[in-house]
């Protein structure tokens, strides 16, 4: 691991205790419903939610798997798992620890994978789009959101440890997701929101 990927780890790691102090937690909820929604997760689905922090989105992406889905749930911060093993379990919530340059799990397993409000972070965002595509299926689909546009997010990386931490251009995310093997690419990037996804529709060997 490179000194910034541990840079960015320890400020995760700090931050988690105070991550959740929400301003407005109901509209927030109402907002992160819709999100949720736009993903179009199969009943009875397997989702990766990468950079899953405090598990803010579990709630949702349960409802939508349903009873005979699952969600995996991976961050590379310890102490941000632990606040979302604090939150809630379940038989179908698998949550662990892992980079997102090395995922461990087999080729093809997730129908969904989803990367909300951690992409930015990324210290090597070509390796991490590869193993998300690596992941998902044959038709499943990648999905990166936030609920800010990208101009938003890089005002709101004010903090000297995440300065820099920025979305790439449309252009370059459209590339980035086309030499991960996605196609089908389209993007969103409005006031309130940023949604881009791709969908694998063959096999990729990396």
């Amino acid at each position: 691991m490179t000194d910034k990927a541990r840079s960015t780890r320890g400020y995760f790691d700090r931050m988690a205790k105070r991550w959740d102090d929400f301003g407005d937690a109901d509209a927030l909820r109402k907002r992160l419903e819709s999100l949720v929604a736009m993903f179009d997760i199969p009943n009875g689905g397997i989702v990766l939610d990468v950079g899953t922090g405090t598990g803010i989105l579990h709630p949702w992406l349960l409802d939508a798997v349903g009873a005979s889905g699952r969600v995996l749930a991976f961050d590379f911060s310890s102490c941000m798992l632990e606040k979302a093993l604090m939150k809630r379990s379940s038989q179908n919530l698998v949550c662990f620890q892992a980079d997102v340059t090395a995922i461990p799990l087999p080729g093809q397993t997730c129908d969904r994978v989803v990367c909300f409000a951690a992409f930015p972070h990324f210290y090597n965002k070509s390796q991490a789009l590869q193993e998300m595509t690596r992941v998902t299926k044959n038709g499943g689909r990648i999905l990166i959101a936030h609920l800010m546009s990208r101009r938003q997010i890089a005002s709101h990386h004010a903090n000297p440890e995440v300065a820099g931490h920025r979305l790439p251009s449309d252009w370059e995310m459209e590339r980035l997701f086309s030499e991960a093997g996605l196609e089908n690419i389209s993007i969103q990037d409005k006031p309130g929101l940023y949604f881009a996804q791709g969908i694998r529709v063959s096999a990729c060997d990396f």
